[in-house]
Formats: structure tokens, C-alpha cells, sequence
């Protein structure tokens, strides 16, 4: 039996292989990208039905044929969305679960390059909490294994991610050492306090002190950039005439979906174009309105939300950055500081911390009695986060490795130890 570790994430995914010598590798997923071992969650629908792709190939036909087809991103969004049955693309219905089994089959090709063994067991990361309801919970885990079935994973197991990151941060150990794990991806913000050991196999539950999690994360932080930076020009602030004759603002919904790129998409439907289309007659400026429907018409979100996370980044280096769009007649210069990002984010990121000290007083330790503080996600990188931290544990108890590979490497540990032990690690058995 071959094992791999699947770390399906809300923006990027990666794999890694149990070798039968005992050794984690991490598999290519993405031959296209900059980093290999590194998938982008999304897939494009091309209009020609010229069927779907995934990854970097996703993104080069989706410019390639102009935005006309559908791309669809942060998918892993929806595990927990009751009302998300199905959707309609390219003359056919798609439940949730099969759209993620796409992303999956290509995943499973992989595998099958790299060992003709029918006999295949997947440990697939899962965050720490889905949605703090939990007929909702159990639909996201169901949907999730099912859609792991789809695509020819029958042997499915599942662990935590905060404690998958544990375990790759575990394998650098020389010694015993009392860990806060915090994994601040795109969809979450998910946490564990571990008891580590070099070398440690077995039973682990009895070292997971707590675990929790919160859904705030890198998409969070952009959808706040969106709607407080870039809204405006598509209408926020405006105000319009309604059937009554009274005066209203600019519905607060359109701004909400405004800011989440996966559901940009949902502005498209006809119910809120004609919403769109009564709004502008009677607005304070209907040319915003109009750029908002040329933005939604021209499917120009991906780029927006690109050039988002593109001064999102720059902020960790520098102290200031400027926004700039310029499609059709829309055109953005908006100037964003370090500090002026970080005031931005200041509710998202207070709802990570009070997380973050529910999970350590669960754990019945204090931030005194914690060796080190092991960060991983792509969140994990941002100045005023990282502070955060810092406060609470102290500057020298940061450590990191890759971002984006943590996780990956952590569950191929979970799928190697289970040959040896048999143990699931406090996972679950699907």
C-alpha cells in the first residue's frame, strides 16, 4: 500500500508521499508553477467544452479565452454552505462535491505517475473547525470525503491541519518541546497546543492539548481591502431612489459579495442585474453603477483580487504600496500604507487572537509555559499577525518553515506512522 498526505487548502494544495524508506517527499502538482509542489485551488470551465483544468493552466486559459469561461477559486468555502447544492456550468449541474473531485482527479492522476499500486490510503488535512454549527460541520467533512471518493480515494483518512504542521515542525526537533501550532491560511486560522518529541511515534492523542479554529484568514483580509478601499468605485457610498421615493444607500449585500472573489460571480445572476439596473436609474452616480456591471460583465475580479494579494504582500516588506486596476474604463490608483492595511484588518485579526487564547487556556497552559510558537500559512507572513503573536509569546518563540508545504509534509508523517503503529493520531477514519 502507498500513503500520501493531502493538503487541500482554501488558495493553494499540495502532496506528499510516504516513501516506503520512511522518507516524506513532496510531489510536483503544478509543472506550470512557480513552485511546483504547489497547486492554486481553482479550475476553469472553458465555454468551448473543451472540459476543465486546474492550477496554473486554469489561470493561462482562462486569460487566454478572454474571461469568457468560468474560473472558480477558494472553493473549499462552500464545504459548510447548506444553501451551495449545485450550480449551473456549461449546460449541466455541479454539486459542490463534484467540482471539488475535479481538483481532486487531478491530484489522483498524480499518484497513479508515481506508483502503479491500486492499493492507495490518503490522509487529507481538514481544518480545525469548519462552522461553529455542527449539522454544518458534519455536511463540510461528509462533501469532503465524498468528493475524495469521486475522484478514486477509497481509503481515506483525516487530521487536523494545525496538527499535521505540528508534526513537520516535530521532525526538526532535537528535543522535547510544548508547542502553540497556529496555520493562518486563505479560508481559516486554525490552532493546536502539541506536546512534541524527536522521534515520537505511536498514539498521539494524549499530546493534543487543544485544538480550535476560527474562519478568518487571508480572504478575510482581502474582502476588507476590497470594501474599504475599492468599493467605492463601484458604487458603496452612493445612494438611489427607491419604488417609495425614499432615498437608500447602496444595498451593504452587493458590497459584501463585492469583497469575497468567489462569490463575485453570484452578481451576475439576473435577479441582481435588473437590482443593478433600477439602482442606476435613479443613483447619485449611475457611472459607478455602470463600472460595477462592466466589472462583473468583464469577469475582472480575478485580476483585482490578484493585484490585492500582490500589495498585500508588498506591505510585508515595505511600509507602503499603491492598488492599480485599469481595464476598460475603470481606472484605480489607490494608495494603501502598512498601518493604514493593518487598521484595515484590526477586526479580523482580534477575532484571531481571541481564538488563539480560547485554544491555550483549553489547553489549561499559559503563553509562560509554551517552547515555541510554530507559524505556517500564507497569512503567517503578514508584519501586524506576527505581532500578534509576538505579544502574547514572545518575539524569540517564532518559528516558521514553508508556508505553503507545512501541512502537506505533516500529514505524509500521519500516513508514514500509521504503517509503522497503526495509530490514527486523533484522526478520523472516513
Amino acid at each position: 500500500m502507498k500513503r500520501f498526505g493531502l493538503d487541500f487548502g482554501t488558495t493553494n494544495s499540495s502532496l506528499a508521499w510516504a516513501r516506503d524508506d520512511g522518507e516524506i517527499a513532496f510531489c510536483d502538482l503544478d509543472p506550470r508553477a512557480v513552485n511546483p509542489r504547489v497547486l492554486r485551488s481553482l479550475l476553469y470551465f472553458s465555454l468551448e467544452e473543451r472540459g476543465f483544468v486546474v492550477g496554473r493552466r486554469a489561470i493561462d486559459e482562462y486569460l487566454a479565452e478572454n474571461m469568457q469561461g468560468t474560473l472558480i477559486q477558494s472553493i473549499k468555502t462552500f464545504l459548510a454552505t447548506e444553501s451551495f447544492q449545485q450550480t449551473w456550468i456549461n449546460d449541466r449541474y455541479w454539486r459542490l462535491e463534484d467540482l471539488i473531485a475535479v481538483i481532486f482527479r487531478h491530484v489522483h492522476a498524480v499518484v497513479r505517475q508515481l506508483t502503479d499500486d491500486e492499493d492507495v490510503a490518503l490522509v487529507m488535512g481538514r481544518p480545525a473547525i469548519y462552522v461553529d454549527r455542527p449539522e454544518r460541520e458534519a455536511l463540510a467533512h461528509e462533501r469532503l470525503r465524498r468528493a475524495a471518493q469521486l475522484a478514486g480515494f477509497f481509503d481515506i483518512q483525516f487530521q487536523f491541519e494545525p496538527v499535521a504542521a505540528g508534526l513537520a515542525y516535530e521532525a526538526t526537533l532535537e528535543k522535547p518541546e510544548l508547542a502553540f501550532i497556529a496555520d493562518l491560511g486563505g479560508g481559516t486560522s486554525d490552532f493546536t497546543v502539541m506536546r512534541l518529541g524527536a522521534g515520537t511515534r505511536g498514539d498521539r492523542r494524549e499530546d493534543i492539548l487543544a485544538s480550535g479554529g476560527v474562519q478568518v484568514a487571508g480572504d478575510s483580509f482581502n474582502a476588507r481591502v476590497m470594501t474599504q478601499k475599492l468599493a467605492k468605485h463601484f458604487g458603496d457610498g452612493t445612494t438611489f431612489r427607491s419604488m417609495e421615493g425614499r432615498q437608500m444607500p447602496f444595498p451593504k449585500q452587493l458590497v459584501h459579495q463585492l469583497g469575497r472573489w468567489h462569490e463575485v460571480s453570484f452578481l451576475r445572476g439576473p435577479r441582481t442585474r435588473d437590482q443593478l439596473e433600477r439602482i442606476k436609474w435613479t443613483s447619485s452616480d449611475p457611472k459607478r453603477i455602470e463600472l460595477l456591471e462592466e466589472f462583473v460583465d468583464g469577469n475582472y475580479a480575478f485580476f483585482l483580487f490578484q493585484e490585492i494579494e500582490r500589495a498585500k504582500s508588498e506591505l510585508s516588506a515595505s511600509e507602503r504600496t499603491v492598488l492599480r486596476f485599469d481595464k476598460y474604463d475603470i481606472h484605480i490608483e489607490e494608495p494603501m500604507t502598512r498601518v493604514e492595511f493593518e487598521e484595515l484588518i484590526a477586526p479580523e485579526q482580534r477575532e484571531i487572537e481571541r481564538c488563539m487564547r480560547a485554544v491555550l487556556e483549553r489547553s489549561g497552559c499559559r503563553a509562560d509555559d509554551i517552547g515555541a510558537l510554530f507559524m505556517t500559512g500564507g497569512s503567517a507572513q503578514i508584519p501586524a499577525v506576527r505581532r500578534m503573536f509576538a505579544r502574547e509569546f514572545g518575539e524569540e518563540k517564532l518559528r516558521s518553515q514553508d508556508f505553503l508545504t507545512s501541512v502537506a509534509y505533516g500529514l505524509g508523517v500521519v500516513a508514514r506512522d500509521m504503517t509503522v503503529s497503526g495509530s490514527r493520531l486523533g484522526s478520523e477514519e472516513a
